[in-house]
């Protein structure tokens, strides 16, 4: 078990020293852009992982709020973000890091769409100003996108109503 523990925490340590050096890449060789492009398509897998747990553990706290209210006890502490999220990678799990002040935003944003404070349309808006920010921060030609499974929803729900105006 320790074995396992120490591989771990040196898999998140690598995660987050890769964001890190990415991010202070200031060269522009085909290697450096290469290693940004990969840390932003983690970084995106990331952001889209932080807001699902945002509306997961928020739909969990409403409920564990419910029952303790019924129960007369206190309400638990609001759910925190995790600042790491393992990922599918062309080699097995892979561990992504994205810093604390990108990450606690769309986790929150999460949340608010999981409560309906916001709706999707406003959720995508809000979560790509971070994902460009996570660009910038990176140094990317082209901004990641982020939440393309909801605008992908959004899309479908869209489809059925022109193929019927074509149709007509």
């Amino acid at each position: 078990m320790f074995f396992k523990d120490s591989a771990k925490k040196k898999a998140l340590l690598a995660a987050k020293s890769a964001y890190v050096e990415a991010a202070t890449l200031k060269g522009d060789t085909r290697e450096e852009m290469a290693f940004k492009r990969r840390i932003g398509f983690r970084s995106r897998t990331h952001l889209d992982k932080i807001f699902i747990e945002g509306a997961t553990k928020t739909a969990r706290h409403q409920d564990l709020c419910e029952q303790a209210t019924n129960r007369g006890l206190e309400h638990p502490p609001p759910p925190k973000v995790g600042m790491f999220q393992s990922a599918k990678g062309p080699n097995g799990v892979i561990y992504t890091y994205v810093p604390a002040e990108f990450s606690e935003p769309v986790f929150l944003y999460g949340g608010q769409y999981q409560t309906m404070e916001i709706d999707a349309f406003r959720a995508i808006r809000l979560t790509q100003e971070i994902a460009d920010k996570v660009s910038f921060d990176l140094d990317l030609e082209k901004p990641i996108v982020t939440l393309q499974f909801l605008r992908d929803e959004l899309a479908a729900l869209e489809t059925p109503d022109s193929e019927a105006d074509t149709k007509e």
